[in-house]
C-alpha cells in the first residue's frame, strides 16, 4: 500500500504489438467499441455489455487529445492483464493521454515492460482503500481528467473512497465518472448486502436524494453539489460533473 503515486512514464511508440497483431498508432480506427472488444476479449463487452453504454458517451473523444483514467489494470483477472488498456488505446487513438491506477506494482511493471511501453500507458501504483494515496494522486491531477472509470477491486470502501475523492478534485468540469460492476453491492464477499447502508448502491440512493434537494444550501454532501447528472444501467452507473 503506497502513500505516494509512483508513476511509470513510457516513451511514445510508433507501433503497438498485441497478441501478434500490429496496430498503427497514427491510424484512425472507426470500429465500434463493441467490435473492438471482441478482438481484445475484455469483460466490458462480452460479459457486461458496457461497451454500448460507453460508445454513447465516449465516442466524442476518439482521435482527440484528452486525459483518461481507469482504476484496475486487470492483474489477477482471468481475461488477462492490460486488455482494457489495449482496447482503449486502439479505440481512442494515439492522441489520448491514458492513465491507470493499479495496486499490484510487480504485475504492473512486468506488463509495462512487455506491452505497456508500446501502448504508451502511464501507470500509478497504489490502493483504492488508501485514502492518503487517493488524496495525493487527486491533488497531483487537479481538474485533469475528462474521463474516469472505476473497474478496480469493486469493494464498497474502494468504490466510495474513489468516487468521493477523485470526482471532486481530479475530474474536470463536464467530465465523466463511471463505476462498473455495481452488483457487488449485493455480494457479501465484497462487503455488500441487500439494503445495507454501507454499500455503494445505498450510497448512490442517498446521493440521488441529495441531488434532488431544492437548494444547494440544503445539499448534505460536496458531491451532491457537483453532480450534473447520474445515469444507472445494468451493473454500471455514470456521473457527469457540473
Amino acid at each position: 500500500m503506497l502513500l505516494k503515486s509512483e508513476v511509470y512514464q513510457p516513451s511514445s511508440p510508433n507501433r503497438v504489438f498485441i497478441n501478434n497483431l500490429t496496430v498503427l498508432m497514427n491510424t484512425k480506427n472507426e470500429m465500434t467499441l463493441t467490435k473492438l472488444d471482441s478482438k481484445y476479449l475484455t469483460s466490458k463487452g462480452r460479459l457486461h455489455h458496457y461497451t454500448r453504454f460507453y460508445e454513447h458517451y465516449l465516442s466524442k473523444y476518439r482521435n482527440t487529445y484528452f486525459r483518461f483514467l481507469e482504476i484496475g489494470l486487470g492483474c489477477g483477472m482471468p481475461w488477462g492483464v492490460g486488455v482494457s488498456a489495449a482496447l482503449w488505446r486502439e479505440y481512442f487513438g494515439s492522441m489520448a493521454d491514458i492513465h491507470f491506477i493499479e495496486y499490484d506494482k510487480q504485475c504492473g511493471e512486468k506488463w509495462s515492460k512487455q506491452t505497456g511501453q508500446q501502448l504508451n500507458i502511464t501507470i500509478h501504483y497504489g490502493s483504492q482503500e488508501d485514502e492518503p494515496f487517493l488524496q495525493s494522486f487527486a491533488k497531483n491531477f487537479t481538474n485533469s481528467f475528462d474521463v474516469i472509470i472505476d473497474d478496480g477491486g469493486h469493494r464498497m470502501v474502494q468504490q466510495i473512497n474513489s468516487l468521493t475523492i477523485l470526482f471532486p478534485i481530479a475530474l474536470r468540469s463536464g467530465g465523466i465518472y463511471s463505476v462498473e460492476d455495481l452488483y457487488t453491492s449485493y455480494l457479501t464477499e465484497y462487503g455488500g448486502g441487500y439494503l445495507q447502508s454501507s454499500t455503494f448502491i445505498e450510497y448512490l440512493k442517498r446521493l440521488i436524494d441529495d441531488i434532488q434537494s431544492k437548494s444547494p444550501t440544503y445539499k448534505k454532501s460536496a458531491l451532491g453539489r457537483l453532480v450534473h447528472s447520474l445515469e444507472i444501467s445494468d451493473k454500471i452507473c455514470l456521473l457527469t460533473k457540473k
